[in-house]
């Protein structure tokens, strides 16, 4: 009976997104044949609701992204493509061995691109966002399932080919069906834009995406940095940009000592884990790689990756390994702490993101400490400790 009641229920969303869709002008046959038998994938429902009791800390993150196996494959698949990647890197202005990271971070070079149907789960999504009223969440997934309708109708890509992840990112670059309307590319001109077995497509489609972007050829992504002893963390927020020559006057200097190698080029500092971590001056294509995937951690991983790639060089200083990851829920109880203390952290979520980090740092700087933005355990026992406004 309760499964009756679900399949009942799905099919009423299911009527009412075809009303939806076909004013839009998707064709009752591409709807037809994209739903066909179409259910409720319960592994969707159960992946978007579990959410991981710990995050994961940034060099975890960047011991799995940068592992010597994934650093060995990468270079051989470096050598392999090289006449491919050489016509796309000239084309496009983006240098192969980001194109490679980035390749390499979405589906491990191809290998594991996800093997579930993009329109099962985004409907799944779509229907599940419904039920728990989630307003947000159910737009973003019919706008995306409509998306996938559209590519199903002006692309030629078959239903059973479109396959990808769980969340509805597609083939080895993990393009959402926007984004793949938007960016990708039939780079061997076969009248496929084929992001599932074409290298030549997969390869273009990264690199046009980067270079839509914003993408600047033959810039660096950033550099490690020392800070001085005294330093104005007032200058820590990634709105805040001077020029390398600049930060050089106030003490800042490359990890290596060498001079900077375009003095006058506009950058930001970069913290991601604290006052004792490394530290970076970031450039215009670090923000442009943080398009593809808005995470700190994912970004540094593509720049780190694309770095070692290219000369081997490796992060410097230590990261505080010591530290242990924060739970969401320690997450969520700094966020509401620090709205209680009078800052906004933006929504009370689990993870730290851009509001979080500032709510940090100016009220690490009200209780003159160094505002480095950086969540741990520490920061949470500070915040416990202090009376609430």
């Amino acid at each position: 009976m309760v499964e009756l009641q679900a399949d009942t229920s799905f099919n009423s969303w299911k009527q009412s997104f075809r009303e939806k869709v076909l004013q839009k002008g998707i064709t009752a046959t591409v709807f037809n044949r994209a739903f066909n038998k179409i259910k409720v994938d319960p592994d969707v429902v159960k992946l978007d609701s579990d959410q991981p009791e710990f995050t994961r800390s940034i060099w975890i993150y960047l011991d799995m992204a940068t592992s010597a196996s994934r650093l060995k494959l990468g270079k051989k698949l470096l050598r392999k493509h090289h006449f491919l990647l050489d016509t796309v890197e000239k084309r496009y202005g983006v240098e192969r061995e980001v194109i490679v990271a980035i390749w390499a971070m979405e589906s491990d070079f191809g290998r594991n691109y996800g093997n579930k149907s993009i329109i099962r789960s985004l409907a799944t999504l779509a229907y599940d966002a419904k039920n728990n009223s989630n307003k947000e969440r159910l737009e973003y997934a019919e706008t995306e399932l409509f998306m996938a309708l559209r590519i199903l109708q002006t692309q030629n890509i078959k239903v059973q080919d479109m396959l990808g992840s769980w969340a509805g990112a597609m083939g080895q670059p993990q393009f959402t069906p926007s984004s793949y309307m938007k960016y990708a590319v039939d780079y061997n001109g076969d009248g496929v834009k084929d992001l599932w077995q074409t290298y030549s497509d997969v390869f273009a489609s990264i690199a046009n995406y980067l270079a839509s972007s914003g993408w600047r050829r033959d810039e660096s992504w950033g550099v490690e940095v020392t800070l001085p002893k005294k330093f104005d963390w007032r200058l820590n927020t990634s709105s805040y940009q001077l020029r390398y020559e600049q930060w050089e006057e106030l003490g800042i200097h490359r990890w290596d000592k060498i001079p900077y190698e375009s003095p006058k080029r506009l950058v930001s500092l970069f913290v991601p884990a604290g006052k004792t971590g490394p530290i970076f001056l970031v450039e215009h294509n670090f923000e442009t790689i943080k398009r593809y995937n808005n995470s700190t951690s994912y970004t540094l991983a593509v720049a780190q990756l694309s770095r070692l790639l290219v000369d081997g060089k490796k992060i410097q200083k230590l990261w505080p390994r010591k530290d242990a990851a924060l739970s969401r829920y320690q997450i969520e109880e700094i966020q509401m702490r620090l709205n209680l203390e009078g800052h906004n952290p933006g929504k009370v979520d689990g993870k730290i993101g851009p509001k979080t980090r500032e709510a940090i740092r100016t009220w690490q700087m009200e209780q003159g400490l160094p505002g480095d933005g950086y969540a741990n355990l520490l920061l949470l026992n500070d915040l416990k400790s202090k009376k609430i406004k």
